[in-house]
């Protein structure tokens, strides 16, 4: 089962958010996998951001089971919508899916823009 962690960020800001899956202690082997991630307003509604492993949004560590989640700040600061879900799926060689994280996902509005 999916574990549930709130995401939040500041709008205009980079984000590099690292992770690491341990199973029985132990890091997961991610060599070969693949990894992706959608936030939408809602399960099902429109799609906000996608980040994967070959658009450069998550980058897997192989056997240290490290993943880098990765936004750029000009990605968010065009955002309109600070509120949504999202899931983070790992897809192993073998075509194994394993949802690994779910959950809301917030947006601190920027004030500062330089505009």
């Amino acid at each position: 089962m999916a574990g549930t962690y709130r995401f939040k960020m500041d709008q205009g800001s980079t984000v590099r958010r690292p992770l690491r899956w341990l199973r029985n202690g132990e890091p997961m082997d991610l060599t070969g996998a693949t990894a992706r991630m959608e936030i939408r307003t809602a399960a099902g509604g429109a799609l906000l951001h996608r980040l994967d492993t070959t658009n450069g949004g998550i980058t897997l560590g192989g056997t240290a089971g490290t993943i880098l989640i990765y936004i750029p700040a000009a990605v968010s600061s065009a955002w309109t919508v600070l509120q949504g879900v999202y899931d983070l799926e790992v897809v192993f060689p073998n075509e194994d899916v394993t949802r690994l994280l779910q959950g809301n996902f917030s947006v601190s509005a920027e004030v500062t823009t330089g505009e």
